[in-house]
């Protein structure tokens, strides 16, 4: 029964917003000690109320989005609380780079490196033309931004950092996956960073088959995303049997690797789902 309880708990995915996945991550984050899973829960309502033209900002960018907004009486601003956010914001980029051991000035750069890819991904989901545009700018910047970073890692710690960086979405689900079999087959930090390290070193290849794709972009006609992408869904199949076959050594509990098996199956299904209807047009 607890197996049967577990692999339903792994299975059942709602549909995950881009717009809102760092969103939420970053509330996952700031109550991951003390196992609220309401925090998540009210980040997603929240955002999910907002009117269809309207930005979805992250909860830390409350204080500087409102900026020239009204907010009511003087005890509606304060309700921002600026430094909640700023600790909150924190807790988030500590638990996505947690295995590089950075000094105040790393985490400095690593925090201003974070604010910047939010502010792309916010302006990416837009639909407010002029922060489009701005967006080259923004990846720019945020490249500078990269090697300030590189230029404060150790030589060891640069791979990590590479692939850590754009990491925001396997993080999520590996500590997704994590709380819903933690009841039977709890993961150590060892096997999290084995199975964070194999499947996004796995899914590097992916993205690059699915950005040289440009089915995202919306540049292609309806013939031409077809044709992409039987490439792109085979890219994707590839790169999760080979994640799960390389990442079985490392996983010595059967039961964790089946339970991991059938999540990523999940998973893997549902972003098929998605680029589907990305070259259908549905």
């Amino acid at each position: 029964m607890a197996d049967t309880r577990a692999l339903r708990s792994v299975s059942m995915r709602g549909t995950t917003i881009p717009a809102l996945l760092v969103f939420i991550a970053v509330a996952w984050w700031a109550g991951r000690d003390v196992n609220d899973a309401s925090t998540v829960i009210s980040a997603a309502d929240s955002a999910s109320a907002t009117s269809p033209g309207q930005k979805v900002l992250p909860a830390w960018q409350g204080s500087e989005a409102g900026a020239g907004e009204d907010f009511g009486d003087a005890a509606d601003a304060e309700a921002v609380a600026p430094v909640a956010v700023d600790e909150a914001f924190g807790a988030y980029v500590d638990g996505k780079y947690r295995f590089l051991e950075p000094s105040e000035k790393l985490r400095a750069a690593l925090m201003a490196r974070e604010r910047l890819a939010v502010a792309i991904n916010t302006a990416k989901q837009s639909n407010d033309i002029t922060a489009k545009e701005d967006i080259p700018n923004l990846v720019a910047e945020l490249a500078v931004l990269d090697q300030k970073v590189v230029a404060l890692l150790r030589p060891g710690d640069m791979a990590t950092f590479d692939v850590l960086k754009d990491s925001d979405a396997e993080q999520f689900q590996l500590d997704d996956y994590a709380g819903g079999v933690n009841a039977i087959a709890p993961l150590s930090e060892a096997d999290r960073k084995a199975i964070l390290y194999t499947k996004l070193m796995h899914r590097q290849r992916f993205r690059q088959v699915l950005a040289d794709s440009r089915l995202m972009s919306g540049e292609l006609s309806a013939g031409e995303r077809q044709l992409v992408f039987a490439d792109v869904s085979r890219s994707l199949r590839e790169s999760r049997e080979s994640y799960l076959q390389e990442v079985r050594q490392y996983l010595y509990d059967d039961e964790q690797f089946t339970l991991l098996s059938n999540y990523e199956n999940t998973e893997y299904a549902a972003e098929l789902e998605k680029l589907r209807g990305i070259a259908t047009g549905e």
